[in-house]
C-alpha cells in the first residue's frame, strides 16, 4: 500500500449482493477528474467544479454509453476520510451495475483498492491512528449489537490516549538519559539512578494496570451460547421462538419433533447471546433418537450455560435429573415449562420439587403466553454474564496485538529499571539504558501506530474487506 498512495483507488464499498442503493468509491487526486468522465448532471455545474462536502445527482455512463440513475457525493481534500479527494457514486445496487461501473472507472486510471486501503490511507494521511484504524475494522465485521458498540468504544481512542500519555513521559525521560551521554565529561547529572528508578516503576505500574483491567476486545467476536436441554416435548422448541423472537425452531405436540442442533440469537438484559435448541433427553431405543440423544448431551458440556426445561405438566424424570448430574456442565439454570397450563397451586409445588434437585436457581414460564419470559432473559443474564453478556460500561477496550505491544513495554522497562538501580550514576548505564527506553517506546508507538513496519500495516490491515 505504501508504494500506491500516488495512484487513485476504487472499489464497490457496499455489502455483496442486491440492494436498492450500491455505492462505488474512489480516493486519489485524481478521483473527481475520473469520475466527471462518467458522469452526467443535471445541474449546471460539471462534477469536477462541484464544491467539496456536497452531492449531485443525474447519471452514471456505464461503458461510456449506458446512463444509469445516481447521486455523485464529494469530498474534497483534506477534508475527507482519506484527507484526498473522494467520490462517492450512489447507484443501482445490482452486482453487474457495480462491477461494470469499477471496471469502467479502471479503464479511466484508476486502480482496484486492495483490502482495507481507504482506510490505511487515513491512517497514513493523520486522519486516524492505528488503534482507531482497528475499531473500524471491528465495526465492519461486527454481527452482534455488543460487537459494535465493543468496536465504537475502541474508535473512541481510551486506550491510545493513556498509552500517548506514557509514551511522553517516557520520550522526557529518554531525553534526559541522552543529555547524560552527551555531557559524561561535564559533572553535571540529569537525572539520578534512583529517580529514573522512581519513575520507571511507576510507568511499568500503570501500564500493568492498563493491560490487566482493559478488555480484549476479541472476547466480543464470540457470543455467548446457551443449550436448551430437557425431555422431549417440554417445551424447548416454543421457548426459543418466544426469546429469539422469531419460529426458528417448528413446534409441534409430538415428541421428538427437534433432531439436529438449531441455533438463534437473543437478546439478553445486557448483551446478546446464541441459543441452542436440540433434541429431548429420554431413554428411546430408536436408532436416529439416540444419536440425537448423544449429539445434545456432548454439546451440554461444550456450551456456555445449560437451560433445562421441564414441563409442570408431566411428572420429573429422575433418570433425566440424573443423566444432567454426571455431565460437566459449567452453569445450568431450570425452567418449569407450561404454567399456563396448570393451576398456581401446582406450579408453586413443581417448582420448589425442581429446587429441591439443585440443578440451579428455578424460572417458571409458558411459552405460549409468554408469563415469566422476562425473568428467565434475567436468569440467562446472569448465567453468562462472565462470558461476554455484561455492558461495556467504561471499559478501556484494546486488541490482542495491543495488548502484546504493552506487555513488550513493560518488560523493556523492567530491564531499564534494573540497570538504573545497579548504576551509581545514570551515565554508567546510559548508552543500554536509553536503547531499552527507545525499545519500550517502539513497543508502545506501535499500539497507536506511531511506529509501524510494513509487515505490522499489512497484519492490521488485511482483516479489511475490499472497499473500506
Amino acid at each position: 500500500m505504501l508504494d500506491r498512495l500516488d495512484d487513485t483507488i476504487v472499489a464497490v464499498s457496499s455489502p455483496p449482493g442486491y440492494g436498492p442503493v450500491g455505492i462505488v468509491r474512489l480516493s486519489g487526486d485524481d478521483a473527481i477528474g475520473i469520475a466527471a468522465q462518467v458522469s452526467v448532471l443535471h445541474t449546471a455545474k460539471p462534477l469536477a467544479e462541484q464544491p467539496g462536502s456536497t452531492h449531485a445527482t443525474g447519471e452514471v455512463l456505464l461503458d461510456r454509453r449506458l446512463g444509469i440513475p445516481a447521486t455523485f457525493y464529494l469530498f474534497r481534500a483534506p477534508r475527507s476520510y482519506t484527507r484526498q479527494d473522494i467520490v462517492e457514486i450512489h447507484t443501482v445496487g445490482s452486482p453487474a451495475v457495480l462491477d461494470s461501473l469499477r471496471r469502467t472507472l479502471i479503464e479511466l486510471g484508476a486502480v482496484q483498492a486492495l483490502p482495507g486501503e481507504f482506510t490505511a490511507r487515513a491512517f497514513l494521511s493523520g486522519a486516524m491512528d492505528l488503534a482507531t484504524a482497528e475499531g473500524v475494522a471491528g465495526v465492519i465485521r461486527a454481527r452482534s449489537d455488543t460487537q459494535l458498540r465493543a468496536s465504537r468504544r475502541m474508535m473512541d481512542g481510551v486506550a491510545s490516549g493513556r498509552i500517548k500519555a506514557i509514551r511522553d513521559e517516557l520520550a522526557e525521560l529518554l531525553g534526559l538519559v541522552e543529555a547524560d551521554i552527551d555531557f559524561v565529561e561535564e559533572p553535571i547529572e540529569f537525572i539520578a539512578p534512583g529517580a529514573a528508578c522512581e519513575k520507571l516503576d511507576s510507568i511499568a505500574s500503570r501500564l500493568q494496570d492498563l493491560s490487566e483491567s482493559a478488555t480484549c476486545v476479541e472476547r466480543f467476536n464470540i457470543l455467548p451460547h446457551i443449550l436448551m436441554l430437557g425431555p422431549p416435548n417440554a417445551g424447548k422448541s416454543s421457548l426459543m421462538n418466544r426469546l429469539s423472537g422469531t419460529r426458528r425452531a417448528i413446534c409441534a405436540a409430538a415428541a421428538g419433533t427437534t433432531r439436529d442442533i438449531l441455533s438463534a440469537p437473543i437478546r439478553l438484559d445486557r448483551g446478546e447471546a446464541i441459543l441452542l435448541d436440540a433434541a429431548g433427553v429420554d431413554g428411546c431405543l430408536d436408532d436416529i433418537a439416540t444419536l440425537a440423544r448423544e449429539g445434545t448431551l456432548a454439546a451440554a458440556e461444550r456450551v456456555d450455560a445449560v437451560c433445562l426445561v421441564f414441563d409442570l405438566t408431566a411428572p420429573i424424570d429422575a433418570g433425566f435429573v440424573e443423566r444432567i448430574r454426571r455431565l460437566a456442565v459449567p452453569r445450568t439454570l431450570v425452567v418449569a415449562n407450561k404454567c399456563d397450563l396448570v393451576t398456581p397451586k401446582r406450579a408453586a409445588e413443581a417448582s420448589k420439587q425442581l429446587e429441591g434437585c439443585g440443578l440451579g436457581p428455578v424460572c417458571t414460564t409458558s411459552a405460549l403466553d409468554g408469563a415469566g419470559i422476562d425473568e428467565l432473559r434475567r436468569a440467562l443474564t446472569e448465567a453468562v454474564a462472565e462470558q461476554g453478556g455484561t455492558t461495556l460500561g467504561e471499559a478501556v477496550l484494546i486488541t490482542e496485538r495491543q495488548r502484546e505491544a504493552v506487555h513488550g513495554a513493560v518488560s523493556a522497562i523492567a530491564r531499564a529499571s534494573a540497570l538504573a538501580r545497579s548504576a551509581e550514576r545514570t551515565a554508567d548505564c546510559a548508552d543500554v539504558l536509553a536503547f531499552e527506553l527507545r525499545d519500550a517506546l517502539d513497543q508502545l508507538g506501535a499500539v497507536s501506530g506511531d511506529v509501524t513496519t510494513e509487515d505490522l500495516l499489512g497484519q492490521v490491515f488485511a482483516n479489511f474487506c475490499i472497499g473500506k
